[in-house]
């Protein structure tokens, strides 16, 4: 899960963690980033547990280099902006794409679109305003999602909960269909010498 310090990628970790266990579980006010950290967690897929294990990379410079070393062995990979932080849906393109398809290419990306609820929040609105700035619409997103041929545009709320549960299903479908996918390309790529 890539994406910058602050674009809600950590918070919807935690609220996915808690939505999977059905409780409510909160991210911690003060975070202080690593490297990354790993999160296990599960979603049923058709009849089918999935087991999930979750690395939230850390977004600052600090980290560019030791960073990759988390994308080993990746299935998919999300990446995650704030709609209310242009700055951040910017990085989408100018960083995050780049570095996720540098090291992971072939891996299926989805986008996110975190933070919804603060469309409607006025005091964000009105900071946004003042900037001259508005917040990233879906239609952005699934522009961008476009841009970089990614499996999904998605948009949730871990505050209010909506969207968490469909998000890590369809990365986790993704994640098998493409994992099915290279290990029937690998069979047919065999090599016989008589």
């Amino acid at each position: 899960m890539n994406g910058s310090r602050r674009g809600g990628g950590v918070t919807l970790v935690y609220t996915s963690i808690g939505f999977c266990m059905q409780k409510v579980v909160t991210c911690p006010k003060q975070y202080a980033p690593s490297v990354f950290e790993k999160y296990t967690t599960s979603t049923t897929v058709g009849n089918k547990e999935v087991i999930l294990h979750l690395y939230d990379t850390a977004g600052q410079e600090d980290y560019d280099r030791l960073r990759p070393l988390s994308y080993q062995n990746a299935n998919i990979v999300l990446i995650c902006y704030d709609v209310m932080n242009p700055t951040s849906f910017d990085n989408v393109l100018i960083k995050w794409y780049p570095e996720v398809n540098h090291f992971c290419r072939g891996i299926p990306i989805i986008l996110i679109g975190c933070k919804t609820d603060l469309r409607k929040d006025k005091e964000r609105l009105r900071k946004l305003k003042a900037s001259q700035q508005e917040p990233i619409t879906y239609n952005q997103g699934e522009a961008t999602r476009q841009k970089m041929n990614a499996e999904e545009y998605l948009e949730c709320s871990a505050k209010f909960r909506e969207n968490i549960e469909d998000i890590f299903r369809d990365a986790a479908k993704s994640a098998l269909h493409s994992m099915k996918k290279a290990k029937n390309h690998k069979r047919r790529r065999q090599c016989l010498v008589l």
